[in-house]
């Protein structure tokens, strides 16, 4: 018996990491989550009964030791099982599961219960990566979403190139985001912490790195946050010939507060203080920014290419290590 509780025991480890970490929907961070979280913890309790009684049924059919019924009997039996088990059992488990998701759909989409004047965040997909404006303070930002916690946020989905979805699995659902139209999602989020999104719909050999970070901050941090945003980089003498030269080779596509205003790349600002896309060797090792810059991830020979033969090595050198300073 011991031995079974034991395998018992790290049976449900194994299966109890699936509900955690920084992508699960089993691990809610907001109402909208929580709403589908108990969906599926629904579906899971009523579809395990379902099995439990199909295979208890099976058994005992396997078992059972009754006289051959004769043409009738047979006929009455069969339809019998046709009905209950072929259309009832069906339809019942549809009905029921109808008569929660279609509420709870709406519920996610809108979260009609906040009356407050939302947070509105304008989610633009790119290839592949995500950029973020914020028009009422008028911030950009790239692959980092920072909001409020408490807070409804509206976050309105643009692209104008290919098919993607908007998903942070443990605030909410996911919605398309297609080019020449504009759908939208409401969140809230009910504690801070850090938690990852991504894009949900396979767009193009990027896909999988279609990733972004969300910051929930508390609502002082959060209107720290934006006056921060609002101020220039902080570019130390040593890094001034590196900052222009950044100008004149980057900034065309990157922005960097107060030094470029390109929109072609993700946002820069704050490089040095989120996970970069791919910033990580064959070995999982982290890389800098000037190992990166040096050896550009394959998926990038689609894009349009930064014009780095034209940047000699000590300049890339330069470049790099005051990104590296750029914190958020």
């Amino acid at each position: 018996m011991s031995c079974m509780r034991a395998w018992g025991l790290v049976l449900t480890s194994v299966l109890a990491t699936g509900c955690g970490g920084p992508q699960s929907a089993l691990d809610p961070a907001g109402p909208g989550a929580g709403i589908i979280a108990w969906l599926w913890w629904g579906m899971f309790a009523f579809f395990t009964l379902v099995l439990i009684l199909v295979t208890g049924l099976w058994l005992y059919a396997m078992k059972r030791r009754a006289p051959e019924p004769d043409e009738q009997q047979a006929t009455r039996l069969t339809n019998r099982w046709i009905i209950g088990g072929g259309i009832i059992l069906p339809l019942l488990s549809i009905t029921v599961l109808l008569a929660a998701g279609i509420p709870a759909g709406q519920y996610i989409l809108t979260l009609p219960d906040d009356k407050r004047d939302p947070l509105r965040i304008d989610a633009h997909a790119h290839r592949w990566w995500w950029g973020f404006y914020y028009p009422e303070s008028d911030i950009t930002t790239g692959n980092r979403l920072v909001i409020p916690v408490d807070t409804p946020i509206d976050v309105y989905g643009h692209t104008n190139n290919v098919i993607h979805a908007f998903w942070v699995p443990r605030l909410g659902g996911k919605i398309d985001v297609v080019p020449g139209r504009v759908n939208k999602i409401r969140l809230r989020a009910s504690k801070t912490g850090t938690l990852r999104g991504q894009c949900a719909e396979f767009c193009g050999t990027g896909h999988a790195h279609m990733v972004f970070e969300v910051e929930v901050l508390s609502q002082q941090a959060f209107k720290h946050w934006q006056e921060r945003q609002q101020l220039p980089v902080k570019i130390q003498p040593q890094h001034t010939q590196a900052a222009e030269a950044f100008q004149t080779y980057c900034g065309d596509c990157h922005r960097v507060r107060g030094v470029s205003d390109g929109a072609n790349g993700p946002d820069l600002s704050d490089i040095a203080g989120r996970r970069l896309s791919h910033m990580q060797s064959r070995q999982k090792k982290p890389l800098s920014i000037a190992q990166w810059l040096e050896k550009p991830h394959p998926r990038f020979a689609t894009e349009p290419s930064p014009i780095l033969a034209e940047i000699n090595p000590q300049t890339l050198e330069r470049i790099a290590t005051w990104l590296e300073t750029l914190e958020p």
